[in-house]
């Protein structure tokens, strides 16, 4: 075994480090495309760089259709639900994850390490940079009361709030006569906690809403 070989080697373990390290970041927030499917994305990204340096003369045509095909995988993460659209972050992660499985198949490691490290920069510092921006919180206290209907109640709700950052310690969830009590509070400068609110009113299931600053 040559050194060609355990310089593919290495690739595959930064493709598995990179991929994972800004996947366990989506993992921890609860996306749909978390810590295995970034390392898929990034190593098959790779690999497909690797092969078409070694078999093609013209390396450049199977990224072109790497990028296409990630379009697709992205396209599939973002959710039209009731005329509000989530998943862009993560498609837009899925997109440079694979641009970053290329640098790495492509000899460009320390251009992929450096991005690498970008992307988490931006997905976790920068988040809580645009929170600051946004000014200082008033929490709003709300309480509902939905109709549990043999579990679909409580599975559009947990949705609504896991798609729009409700984090469990954020609400307290109750049952009763088959009527679920919750009680949350959210951000009003927040974007995405502002969204759901919306989202809330259109649940079929709802039997009451109140909300109050706290």
């Amino acid at each position: 075994m040559g050194d060609a070989f355990y310089l593919d080697f290495l690739k595959f373990f930064l493709a598995i480090l990179f991929g994972g390290l800004i996947g366990l970041e989506r993992e921890l927030k609860g996306k749909p495309a978390g810590f295995r499917t970034n390392i898929l994305i990034c190593l098959g990204s790779a690999l497909y760089m690797i092969l078409s340096m070694k078999i093609s003369t013209d390396p450049g045509r199977i990224a072109a259709q790497v990028v296409t095909g990630i379009g697709f995988i992205g396209a599939g993460t973002i959710i039209q639900s009731k005329g509000t659209i989530t998943g862009l972050t993560t498609a837009a992660t899925i997109f440079v994850v694979a641009a970053i499985g290329l640098a790495i198949g492509a000899n460009q490691l320390l251009l992929a390490t450096i991005f690498t490290f970008l992307v988490l920069l931006v997905l976790t510092i920068l988040a809580n940079i645009e929170k600051s921006l946004l000014g200082k919180c008033n929490f709003t206290q709300i309480q509902l009361e939905i109709y549990d209907d043999k579990g679909k109640g409580r599975a559009e709700l947990i949705e609504i709030l896991s798609e729009h950052e409700i984090k469990p310690s954020q609400y307290q969830l109750s049952e009763e006569n088959g009527i679920l009590k919750i009680n949350l509070s959210y951000c009003d400068k927040h974007p995405a906690h502002h969204r759901f609110l919306t989202e809330l009113l259109r649940i079929p299931y709802i039997k009451e809403i109140k909300t109050g600053i706290i």
